[in-house]
């Protein structure tokens, strides 16, 4: 049997649940016992050294096909007499690792070790430490770790790098760093690798900053940064819209000798599109080329995505015909660049023809291109070419994610059924499918607008129970559709108990109940609302003080709007075309009242 009844010294490996997730390994003994002819055995060679030598090449030079021809020469192994050193078993079990059968890996250790007697050494250990880590099982990795020291082995940098990376993987980047200092504290040096693993986590949980430091610490130990690192942190400022900081790195790597590759131009030229920096992206395109660098299809899609966002179509078609003479592409997203643009610019016929162009040339269209016509086709009032794609959808074997669903429900709703979004949102779960807080908020929305107001307090109500982590969006949008139904006092008891949840009011959930008590003619609360605001640290903004010099200006309370126009132009605000109109028609109808006329002449 792989699983012996003997008692392993690898720790935990008995009790771990990965030893019995999947069918291989309910069938890893018979594996093991059973003879397979595609690879010869020991016994088929005059001596054992003929075998591991072949089992050496093989492993080494990656032509070990598959896992049964692994399983079949650690057979081969387990049969020789005397029974080969840990290293080569090791070996093979690496093969395992890199075809990313990690339970049978850590299975075949525990063969080794309880069955056939040979003792992990330093490299095997972590084999399974890596493989747990890469299987989500870090806890189980640190029991590995501990052990090493029970066994009189010592770990290596490449023991903790695997632990950290895990840490990070795993999101828990702060225990990652926690356990950098702890162990290079106790004496155990890490390396410019570990480093890098560090970085990647800092870049990718969005501290730039802070991974830009471990690089400058990487320097002062005369250790070279590779280009990943330096790609890493180019990437992460791109991320950030540092786009500078990022050109700048890019500068000082080159600098000091590191040459950018394929991945540091592209993060780069993504920074740039994204701020619409054409003429930089372009140098960069065309420096890459120079080199001898060809840009691959995810760069080239960036550029076709950047244009079509830009709304530089001939500029996005002249890179297709780029991707044609070179042979790489275009594909799945290249395609839904201009669909998408296409649907936001209300052009629906193009769209249908990149649509069809795509099918023809054997570009099987995914969720995301039929989202995109479906919205296009909801935001053109066309609801049955909307539906009929969802029915297309069915067709070629895809399903709609909560993206669709949630523009399913907000297509309706625009389109004036919210009660049929509403059916949609509740029958998502028949699907697989969940609804988010931005479903949430749509559906809440449309309910609202469409004077559903008793559905969307149900709704809530609802969502309240479940438990769900309602944000302050979700009772905002139920703020505007209280105060617009003229319940004003229930939305100023909801609105009173957001703290008690836990929620920072913000400053467009202040403008609705500002709007609302206006409307009602209480301006007075009103404008002690406007005056806590900046007490409670959350600033009136442009829409704020306009909605407020509405209400002001409906009850021709003259002399207080022009004192609040003078605040708003004081701190750099203008008056919106809602409050300008209110200007003319006050002026149009009271030609004798001099007081705007006297202000607007002194602020020209």
């Amino acid at each position: 049997m792989v699983l012996g009844s003997k008692v392993s010294r690898i720790p935990c490996l008995s009790h771990f649940g990965v030893v019995h997730q999947t069918n291989t390994m309910a069938t890893l003994s018979d594996s093991l016992s059973v003879h397979s002819p595609s690879i010869a055995e020991p016994e088929r060679h005059r001596n054992g050294t003929h075998f591991l030598i072949s089992l050496r090449n093989l492993c080494r030079s990656g032509k070990v096909k598959n896992l049964d021809e692994a399983l079949d020469l650690f057979q081969g192994l387990a049969r020789m007499k005397p029974l080969p050193s840990v290293k080569d078993f090791t070996l093979l079990v690496g093969v395992v690792v890199r075809m990313k059968h990690y339970t049978t890996a850590i299975s075949l250790v525990k063969h080794m070790d309880s069955s056939l007697g040979i003792e992990p050494d330093t490299i095997t250990l972590n084999i399974v430490i890596n493989c747990l880590c890469r299987l989500k099982f870090i806890a189980f990795g640190f029991s590995v770790f501990g052990n090493m020291f029970k066994l009189g082995l010592e770990p290596t940098h490449m023991t903790l790098t695997t632990l950290i990376n895990g840490l990070c993987v795993q999101g828990n980047v702060a225990q990652a760093l926690e356990l950098a200092y702890h162990v290079e504290n106790m004496g155990y040096p890490l390396d410019v690798y570990t480093y890098g693993v560090l970085i990647n986590g800092l870049c990718k949980m969005g501290d730039t900053s802070a991974a830009l430091g471990w690089l400058r610490k990487i320097e002062q130990r005369n250790w070279k940064p590779n280009v990943v690192v330096y790609s890493t942190i180019v990437d992460g400022f791109c991320k950030d819209g540092l786009v500078c900081e990022a050109f700048n790195l890019w500068l000082e790597m080159r600098a000091k000798g590191v040459l950018p590759n394929l991945v540091t131009y592209t993060c780069l030229i993504q920074g740039l599109c994204n701020f619409g920096r054409w003429k930089e992206a372009g140098s960069l395109v065309n420096e890459m080329m120079k080199i001898g660098m060809m840009p691959d299809l995810q760069t080239l899609n960036i550029l076709v995505d950047a244009f079509c966002k830009e709304g530089k179509i001939m500029q996005a078609k002249s890179v297709i015909g780029f991707m044609t003479l070179t042979g790489k592409g275009p594909d799945v997203f290249t395609y839904n660049s201009f669909i998408h643009i296409y649907c936001l610019q209300n052009k629906m016929n193009e769209a249908m023809k990149v649509f069809h162009l795509m099918i023809s040339r054997g570009c099987l269209p995914d969720i995301v291109v039929f989202t995109s016509l479906i919205y296009g086709w909801f935001k053109d009032k066309n609801i049955n070419k909307a539906m009929h794609l969802l029915d297309e959808m069915g067709k070629m074997g895809l399903l709609p994610d909560v993206v669709t669903w949630t523009t399913l429900i907000g297509g309706l709703c625009q389109a004036g059924r919210p009660l049929a979004a509403k059916e949609l949102f509740f029958n998502m779960h028949k699907y697989g499918q969940f609804p988010n807080l931005q479903t949430c908020a749509v559906i809440l929305d449309g309910l609202c607008k469409g004077h559903l107001l008793s559905e969307a307090l149900s709704l809530v109500e609802m969502m309240e129970k479940s438990n769900l982590d309602l944000n302050i969006v979700i009772y905002s949008i139920l703020l505007d559709g209280m105060c617009g139904a003229g319940k004003l006092n229930a939305a100023w008891e909801l609105f009173s108990s957001l703290p008690a949840k836990g929620l920072q009011i913000n400053v467009y959930t202040y403008t609705i109940m500002i709007k609302g008590l206006c409307k009602q003619g209480l301006l007075d609360k009103a404008e002690d609302l406007l005056m806590n605001m900046e007490e409670n640290g959350c600033l009136p903004n442009n829409c704020t003080y306009n909605v407020f010099v509405q209400g002001l200006l409906t009850k021709k309370e003259i002399a207080r709007s022009i004192k609040y126009l003078t605040i708003m132009m004081d701190k750099g605000f203008s008056v919106d075309a809602a409050t300008t109109e209110m200007i003319i028609n006050y002026l149009s109808t009271n030609a004798g009242d001099t007081k705007i006329r006297e202000f607007l002449f002194q602020k020209r």
